[in-house]
């Protein structure tokens, strides 16, 4: 049995302007011509010659998005920033080529080739990223390709991160570039293998969002070091993203893991879940991707109005190291929660390193609720769908600290 342990939670919340649900929601509603949010969309499978996706309204929103993003940096543990902006840098808005093009990687090159000659570009990287899947038995793109990719590296990470902190200035012209959603990502599980289990397996697993449609990586792992997977019910031990993912488009995860042997490495894993977030569902959100020698689950959970709160976690007294687990969230529904610290995975000692140390909490529109963020501490042999399990501990703004006393 643990002796007891006190654990001080630091987080720096602020608070900013809300929007108007009720107008964001009519417009919504107004731009999907009243028919409702569009279906959450399955993994992606597609014809290998097929023209490329174009849908005028989404070419018109990535035209006239200004970037709403500042320098990727290292942000202090305690700092709880906004998942907005800090600059803003406003596109023209062209109408040609009419195909979605990205920021060329190219210095412009082929934003200069004619429409037929993209189009012909796209259908040709489309078909170098295309692979027989042994699983379903079709023909399927393994990575990002709803747009046109012609001259888009597809491996460059997200210079974006975290905005200013939110006590901070943040002007009118800065706070309508502020997202009215967001969402966490809660787990990625391995529920059924081809080999069984146990299994070890590296690769990774990466998103993908409106901001600037680069890499933000979840899970990533070298051959040498490869995560255990005991059962279906262990998950993925991630390490992002480093900042919130943002609707209102889609959002793409990539998944690229494989499955470490003494007869051979093989493919275990490949695809890409697309997912629409329905605005202000506050239901947790399930997708299976199903490929190779495995179904995976990536479980999320939307955030309304939200901020970025990061967590530090420090033993005060007690024998490091800490055994167990730690969860945060936005309530305490562990639904809600995502586990960022495993001992199993994890080396701590009087700080505990935290394997992500982001969440995105709501900021309620109500200026006399709180601006909380849930925080739990489980032992080994604890369940973490278990309500009542562990030590909970809420920080609230502008209660910047608490400290909790853990095991007995």
């Amino acid at each position: 049995m643990l002796g007891e342990t006190q654990l001080p939670v630091t987080a720096l919340i602020g608070r900013k302007r809300r929007w108007d649900k009720d107008a964001a929601a009519a417009s919504y509603e107004e731009a999907s011509d009243g028919d409702g949010a569009p279906k959450e969309q399955a993994p992606m499978a597609m014809e290998i010659a097929a023209s490329p996706t174009t849908r005028d309204e989404e070419k018109q929103e990535d035209e006239d998005m200004a970037v709403p993003a500042c320098k990727m940096g290292e942000q202090p543990l305690t700092e709880i920033e906004s998942s907005t902006v800090s600059t803003v840098e406003e596109k023209e808005v062209t109408k040609e080529p009419e195909i979605p093009m990205w920021d060329s990687d190219d210095d412009g090159e082929f934003m200069l080739k004619a429409k037929a000659e993209l189009e012909e570009l796209h259908i040709a990287c489309v078909k170098s990223i295309t692979e027989l899947d042994p699983k379903s038995k079709l023909l399927v793109p393994t990575r990002f390709c709803s747009f046109n990719i012609a001259g888009f590296d597809l491996d460059k990470e997200s210079k974006f991160g975290l905005g200013p902190p939110l006590d901070s200035n943040i002007t009118p012209e800065l706070e309508k570039y502020m997202v009215s959603s967001a969402v966490n990502v809660i787990s990625v599980k391995v529920i059924e293998s081809d080999r069984g289990y146990p299994i070890s397996v590296y690769g990774t697993v990466l998103a993908r969002d409106r901001i600037d449609y680069r890499c933000i990586y979840l899970f990533r792992r070298g051959r040498e070091d490869p995560q255990m997977i005991s059962s279906k019910d262990d998950m993925l031990t991630l390490t992002g993203p480093r900042r919130a993912l943002v609707p209102p488009d889609n959002i793409y995860f990539e998944f690229n893991l494989r499955v470490k042997g003494d007869a051979g490495d093989g493919d275990f894993s490949k695809g890409v879940i697309q997912l629409h977030v329905v605005p202000y569902d506050p239901e947790p959100i399930t997708r299976v991707l199903s490929s190779w020698l495995s179904r995976v689950e990536l479980v999320l959970a939307p955030v309304d109005g939200p901020v970025a709160a990061s967590l530090e976690v420090k033993i005060l007294k007690g024998a490091p190291p800490f055994i167990g687990k730690i969860c945060a969230g936005t309530s305490e529904n562990p639904e809600t929660q995502m586990i960022v610290y495993d001992s199993r995975d994890m080396k701590s000692d009087s700080s505990v390193v935290l394997s992500r140390n982001l969440v995105a909490v709501p900021d309620p529109d109500d200026e006399e609720e709180e601006i909380i963020v849930h925080v739990r501490f489980l032992v080994d042999g604890d369940d973490v769908d278990d309500e009542d399990a562990g030590t909970l501990v809420s920080v609230a703004y502008p209660a910047e600290e608490q400290v909790c006393s853990h095991g007995a």
